[in-house]
């Protein structure tokens, strides 16, 4: 991504958000604007960052995949010595991580698991607390200042790297503007950017996200709104015809996942949903509450 004077004042902020919410135990929020951050301005300190909070969180396979990617590429610029020093210091702590694991101890949740509820760039690893995420969502309530203009450009950010096809990066920013605003909207944005990097995997990432996003809307009380109720069916329909393509036409079995009740009301809706796309694109930036598609 071409980085701008605007990025990098963009970046520092959201930097300095992290470093409070870190500071506050919100590690997933931490987490996933350090990512942003990163994302926006290729700094060698936030990527670091980023994979230590991972390694905070128990996600030890993917903080040590982040070291050693760092540690494998300059990313354009010489790795500093005491970032790199602290690069191979953090990588033998996810190594150590590791071999615990494989000894019978599970690692925890994902940054993303715990921002959005049950369980994990953007979405990974499944397990996490009542309390880790309580601890979440009084980090977000306890930021009203600057977050939401925070969260508002890193939205505006996003959408505008969707519309230059860099979904991945599209993911990033939509997942750092849902850990500061806590809106469903914008974590719907996130999974539709796992979708749209392609492949079985990105596919079944997705698939799991959109369940988990039905079930975090009702478990809460903050119903989405018909048209992203709409989106989220249509969206996890492509997911489950990437995965398994035989079942295209039938979509996917929800019997047995927490969004079946949503998606049977959502159901009754898509076809109404997907004729007005043609005229307002789900993903028009201009409209503040929609999500990209």
């Amino acid at each position: 991504m071409p980085i701008t004077d605007n990025h990098k004042v963009l970046a520092d902020q959201v930097s300095a958000l992290a470093k409070r919410a870190n500071e506050a135990g919100a590690v997933a929020s931490a987490a996933a604007l350090f990512e942003a951050a990163h994302a926006l301005s290729n700094d060698w300190t936030s990527r670091v960052s980023a994979a230590n909070m991972r390694l905070k969180l128990g996600d030890a396979a993917a903080a040590c995949a982040a070291y050693e990617s760092m540690l494998c590429d300059d990313g354009g610029s010489a790795m500093p010595d005491r970032i790199r020093q602290l690069t191979e210091r953090k990588r033998e702590e996810a190594l150590s991580a590791l071999a615990e694991a494989e000894r019978g101890q599970s690692s925890r949740a994902s940054f993303w698991a715990t921002l959005g509820g049950e369980g994990g760039g953007g979405i990974a690893a499944r397990t996490t607390t009542v309390a880790q995420r309580r601890i979440e969502a009084r980090w977000r309530e306890s930021e009203p200042a600057a977050a939401p203009a925070t969260a508002d450009a890193l939205k505006a950010a996003g959408n505008a790297r969707n519309q230059a096809g860099d979904a991945a990066v599209a993911k990033l920013l939509y997942s750092a503007a849902y850990a500061l605003s806590g809106r469903l909207e914008l974590r719907l944005s996130a999974a539709n950017m796992e979708l749209k990097e392609g492949g079985p995997a990105h596919a079944a990432a997705a698939l799991d996200e959109y369940d988990r996003i039905a079930a975090e809307a009702e478990a809460v009380g903050r119903p989405l709104s018909q048209a992203h109720t709409s989106l989220l069916t249509r969206k996890r329909a492509e997911a489950a015809a990437q995965i398994r393509p035989a079942a295209a036409a039938s979509a996917v079995d929800v019997s047995t996942t927490a969004a079946a009740a949503a998606d049977a009301v959502a159901a009754v809706d898509a076809a109404a949903a997907d004729a007005a796309a043609a005229a307002a694109p789900a993903d028009d930036p201009a409209t503040a509450a929609v999500a990209a598609d």
